[in-house]
């Protein structure tokens, strides 16, 4: 599910999932998470890079093959610890992070990218949080972007439900840089190679501060998140898409 590969000290994490759009299951996010905390623990890796691959997207967002099974009981709980928990691990970490995107980052692939610490995009790629005009509840989706982006932001963006392009998402500072598809992850290298150059005590240090605030974001949402999509799921109107969407080459 993840390949990695060591360029130097720096640890590409690469998504493999089955389908070219690295849907999040709950395989792949074991898969990432495990990955993460390894390269973290390996004094020969400086920085990390994760990659949905070339010709893929970074991700889809959840897999609907997964989340079509909720129905608004206890399984949701579950779930929206998965995703929790997933954050979590990336904001975690110690080392230098960098996401580079390309094809889409949708959903729960939007706000992973968010937790890095930075994010290198291809002038092809979109971001999109589709999730309210699809039934599906926007409250972690919300929480993030309320934090990173401010208020009147995160409205725009979860209220419009649009596809984000490239020039878009650098305006909307989502992005730290566009380049072209070619020049995706030798930029994402170039960033990763920088940051692992500061004396690590004072970046994990920084980082550890930067970071608290926002954990503390995604705990406070974790239970106010299960009310909201028990209720969005039990509603069923998110069906229609699930249907819709596998009912086609997903």
């Amino acid at each position: 599910m993840v390949i990695e590969q060591d360029f130097g000290s720096i640890r590409l994490l690469t998504l493999n999932h089955s389908n070219k759009h690295n849907p999040f299951s709950e395989e792949l996010e074991n898969a990432i998470k495990h990955a993460l905390n390894k390269a973290d623990s390996d004094d020969i890796v400086k920085s990390i890079i994760v990659y949905g691959g070339e010709g893929r997207s970074f991700s889809s967002g959840g897999d609907f093959n997964e989340v079509k099974n909720l129905s608004g009981g206890v399984e949701v709980e579950r779930w929206i610890d998965r995703v929790i928990d997933l954050y979590n691990t990336v904001l975690n970490i110690s080392k230098p992070t960098i996401a580079a995107v390309d094809g889409y980052a949708i959903g729960m692939g939007f706000q992973f990218a968010m937790m890095f610490d930075q994010r290198i995009m291809s002038n092809q790629a979109h971001f999109v949080m589709p999730e309210l005009k699809h039934g599906i509840g926007c409250s972690v989706g919300a929480a993030i972007l309320g934090f990173t982006h401010g208020h009147t932001m995160m409205k725009k963006i979860v209220f419009e439900c649009e596809e984000l392009s490239a020039e878009l998402c650098h305006e909307y500072k989502i992005v730290n840089q566009v380049v072209s598809v070619e020049h995706l992850l030798e930029t994402a290298f170039s960033q990763a190679n920088l940051l692992a150059e500061y004396p690590k005590s004072a970046f994990v240090n920084t980082k550890k501060i930067m970071n608290k605030e926002f954990i503390e974001v995604l705990e406070k949402t974790r239970e106010e998140s299960k009310r909201v999509h028990k209720s969005s799921f039990a509603a069923k109107d998110s069906q229609k898409h699930f249907q819709k969407i596998l009912g086609q080459k997903y």
